[in-house]
């Protein structure tokens, strides 16, 4: 007889198990992980400092990491931005000796990258360090031209060939390409 079987209380159970456990799963905490903010506007080309950030939690995996030491601010940040690697860029010091000469090097130049100079009359090649990426083309408000050292010896000569348009910068990155 079929009313007097015994109630599948193992099913009921197993289910009441099931239905906790999906509850537990879905209201458990979300893990985070803390992450830079800005507390100040910044400007381009300060260094960033621990007086201009804040630590706060954010859901852990949704910003990268970022490597603060000797960071510098690859463009103008706004107060409370969270600071991400394409914001910052690292300071270059010109080797011993070289000196510092305004180039147009192209917007994507970034410090630590290698340029080789090609000077159109007379024909010479002078490789040298980017310093400071160029801001905007020459055509633009706030253009500033890339800071690039360069031999002693051969500063002279690219000074005077970057200010009559003699000059030709070749970016070699200072970081190989994905893939």
């Amino acid at each position: 007889m079929y009313w007097l079987q015994r109630p599948p209380y193992v099913r009921w159970a197993a289910a009441a198990l099931l239905v906790a456990g999906a509850a537990a799963w879905d209201l458990r905490p979300e893990p985070t992980a803390s992450h830079p903010f800005l507390t100040s506007a910044v400007p381009a080309g300060t260094e960033i400092t621990p007086a201009h950030l804040e630590w706060r939690r954010v859901p852990d995996g949704l910003l990268p990491p970022v490597d603060g030491a000797g960071a510098v601010a690859a463009a103008d940040l706004e107060e409370g931005d969270p600071l991400v690697p394409s914001m910052l860029t690292r300071t270059v010091a010109a080797p011993e000796g070289w000196w510092e000469v305004p180039v147009e090097a192209g917007t994507r130049a970034r410090p630590g990258d290698r340029v080789m100079l090609v000077v159109v009359d007379p024909p010479a090649a002078v490789v040298g360090i980017v310093l400071a990426a160029q801001e905007g083309d020459p055509y633009s408000l706030g253009y500033r031209p890339a800071a690039v050292a360069v031999p002693a010896e051969d500063a002279p000569l690219i000074a005077a060939a970057s200010a009559q348009g003699a000059l030709v910068a070749a970016v070699q990155p200072a970081t190989p390409p994905p893939g």
